[in-house]
């Protein structure tokens, strides 16, 4: 599975004693376990400017059996201007992550919002750099702390190396790629549900830059949407047309669901919450009732048994499964002791 380094409190300067302190934690999707080996961890304060050559590396032991880990970054001084990010990873590198179909990353770093003399203590967001298959470097900005709202869960991140796979095969033989690469007369309709942090339905636009997207969540997710929706937005890359929408899928006619074209309907870890399953599978219904042709593609970890009611759902319907494709998650501990590795079921649904 892929752990996550969090900051369980915003990184703050102490200007006296020229030092930066973190408390970090390696943890999963979910926040319900912790990493269970010893392994070495490396921060640095760094600003945009800086080299790898020149970055000071402060060297954290993770021990098994910790909750959390605390950093301390002493220096002589710190520059007088300028903005600063504490920078904490596995690896003594300011390159981003790997997310990559045959490398996901089995630890997420972790970079703080800036502090500086002025303003000490670093602000409430943690951006995650990685660089998918494509090549483009990509930023998602989470929310510090160990609740599991606001933060990217281990669907999303298989689901976006898969998306970013899959569209550079030479033969294109997934559905999904064709929704994506093929030039047509039509700008293709995208909606997401459950969006989160946005970082699958933004690499979708970041793939298609003919696609419209909309990316929906409930009320408490979208400043954090929002966010990085903007910052995508405003970036140099060429990227599809983005918006947010707040979607309840209990709604029974929201506006979103009304004038908008749909080729592809993108969820993401929505199944974990048996409770809304019917909810979720009657709004993928209402999609297929206005766009027969579009297709439902569902990115999912297995997480309890009674999960296996969203199939039944779906079957009942009148949903097939197109395709299925397996992503197996790393975890060097469960790989070592013999132990069956996790795994990311993607499953591309059709209409009968």
């Amino acid at each position: 599975m892929v752990h996550y380094i969090r900051f369980l409190k915003p990184p703050k300067l102490d200007i006296q004693k020229c030092i930066v302190r973190a408390l970090v934690t390696i943890t999963t999707d979910l926040g319900d376990d912790f990493y269970p080996a010893d392994i070495g961890l490396y921060a640095a304060v760094i600003n945009d400017a800086s080299k790898e050559s020149d970055t000071e590396w402060e060297r954290i032991l993770w021990k098994r059996g910790t909750r959390n880990a605390w950093i301390e970054i002493r220096k002589t001084q710190f520059e007088d201007t300028g903005s600063m990010r504490l920078l904490v990873s596995t690896q003594s590198t300011l390159a981003a992550d790997t997310v990559f179909l045959s490398n996901l990353p089995e630890i997420l770093s972790a970079r703080c919002e800036v502090f500086r003399k002025e303003k000490p203590q670093a602000g409430d967001r943690v951006e995650r750099r990685y660089r998918t298959s494509l090549g483009n470097q990509r930023a998602i900005y989470e929310d510090t702390g160990e609740s599991i709202a606001r933060h990217i869960w281990d669907a999303g991140i298989a689901l976006t190396a898969f998306l970013s796979d899959i569209v550079l095969q030479p033969q294109q033989s997934s559905l999904v790629a064709s929704v994506l690469t093929k030039t047509k007369s039509y700008r293709p309709g995208v909606l997401e549900l459950g969006s989160g942090c946005g970082i699958v339905g933004l690499e979708i636009a970041q793939i298609c830059s003919q696609c419209d997207v909309i990316l929906t969540d409930l009320p408490d997710a979208m400043e954090n949407l929002s966010y990085n929706v903007s910052k995508v937005m405003g970036s140099n890359l060429a990227v599809g047309n983005v918006v947010t929408a707040v979607l309840d899928w209990d709604d029974a006619n929201p506006k979103i669901m009304q004038g908008h074209r749909y080729d592809l309907v993108i969820v993401s870890d929505c199944t974990y919450n048996a409770d809304s399953i019917p909810a979720l599978v009657r709004k993928l219904a209402a999609v297929i009732d206005e766009w027969p042709a579009a297709l439902i593609v569902v990115s999912m970890k297995v997480r309890h048994d009674s999960e296996a009611v969203f199939f039944d759902l779906m079957a009942a319907a009148g949903f097939i499964i197109a395709e299925h494709s397996a992503i197996t998650l790393p975890d060097q501990q469960r790989a070592d002791s013999g132990q069956e590795l996790e795994v990311v079921d993607i499953y591309v649904f059709g209409s009968n």
